[in-house]
């Protein structure tokens, strides 16, 4: 018997085209300008940190406080007595606190818990503060980090990669779930986001309190907060994608990654960045997780308030958009069908018309 002859044709090797060059140098340059990007923001947040502004209570004669008044990158807030500056350090009111005794000494209260650079800014200008007067400094931290996060870290990276894991998350629910078009879709999307959220969360909890000891002390607490920002981020994504499409979406999860966690004032805290990014923390979700579980782990809760409504307002802004998304076709199309039967010749059945 003869051998069988294989008809079938051989594969040939893909030519390159010009086509496929352009969309090769364009995914090349794409890239390369999102990681400059990223440099740029990172290094202009990070790389030299300044004092800006830093909120200071201070109780001591008057020529010391006028002193102080006098520094631009100071706000002063004058009190009545040590107990009172150390009240506003640890609510949260001011950055350091700074109390005259009367031995002679430079009482200055920091809080590490508020960042490690603020921390360490406070005691440098107290010192200061301290030589000009004669006085002795005496530095105390009323809101020391844990050994097992001593620069008060921790919380600014579990926010960042949070924000990566809940995007990314919001962006492939998309594909799979499909796109918000009905309310069952957008019931679907906004059960899978809930559940997604909360896994990330717990996932990342169980990594910073049992596993890495750095966030002790308030499990549900810090739960519950990363629990509703990786619920904002992610239901922000798929609101504004179901709103204005893919590339508004995409936009959004670029800013984020780029501005969003530059400004999160982290290795850096508030008072050292720039005023661009100063700006941009308190308008950010990123900004606003670091500050809500600094607040819990370190302050007792006070604080709290600010950062906890802003990461509401993004979660329902995204469910706003993503509900008118799914709305607004639907009311358009009744009131075309209303306005049409308003203006149109619309007969009864059985019912001629008088030119026949």
């Amino acid at each position: 018997m003869g051998k069988h002859n294989d008809s079938r044709p051989t594969p040939t090797e893909h030519q390159l085209t010009r086509t496929d060059v352009r969309r090769v140098v364009l995914v090349m340059a794409v890239m390369t300008v999102f990681v400059v990007a990223m440099i740029a923001s990172y290094s202009g947040a990070f790389a030299k940190p300044t004092l800006h502004h830093l909120d200071v209570a201070v109780s001591g004669p008057n020529q010391l406080v006028t002193a102080m008044q006098e520094q631009d990158a100071l706000d002063v807030t004058r009190v009545a007595d040590a107990a009172a500056a150390r009240t506003q350090v640890t609510e949260r009111r001011t950055d350091a606190g700074m109390a005259v005794t009367p031995t002679g000494e430079l009482e200055v209260y920091v809080a590490g818990g508020g960042g490690r650079s603020v921390a360490n800014a406070a005691d440098s200008v107290g010192r200061g503060v301290a030589a000009k007067a004669g006085l002795t400094p005496v530095i105390t931290d009323v809101a020391p980090t844990s050994a097992a996060d001593p620069q008060g870290t921790v919380e600014f990276y579990a926010v960042i990669f949070l924000s990566i894991g809940a995007s990314l998350g919001a962006t492939v629910f998309g594909f799979l779930v499909g796109r918000v078009t009905h309310l069952a879709t957008l019931a679907r999307r906004t059960l899978s986001l809930v559940a997604y959220s909360a896994v990330l969360a717990g996932a990342v909890t169980v990594y910073v309190d049992a596993a890495l000891g750095a966030l002790t002390g308030h499990t549900w607490q810090v739960f519950g907060a990363l629990w509703l920002y990786a619920l904002a981020v992610s239901g922000a994504v798929t609101g504004v994608s179901a709103a204005f499409g893919t590339i508004a979406s995409a936009s959004l999860t670029i800013f984020l990654v780029i501005v969003g966690n530059a400004a999160a004032a982290g290795p850096v805290g508030l008072p050292l960045l720039s005023g661009f990014y100063t700006t941009l923390n308190g308008i950010v979700p990123q900004g606003s997780g670091v500050a809500l579980l600094r607040s819990i782990e370190y302050f007792d809760g006070h604080g709290a308030v600010t950062p906890l409504v802003t990461l509401v307002i993004w979660a329902a802004t995204g469910a706003v958009l993503a509900l008118g998304a799914v709305l607004a076709p639907a009311a358009a199309k009744a009131y075309r069908a209303h306005h049409d039967q308003r203006d149109g010749a619309v007969l009864r059945p059985g019912v001629l018309s008088p030119a026949d």
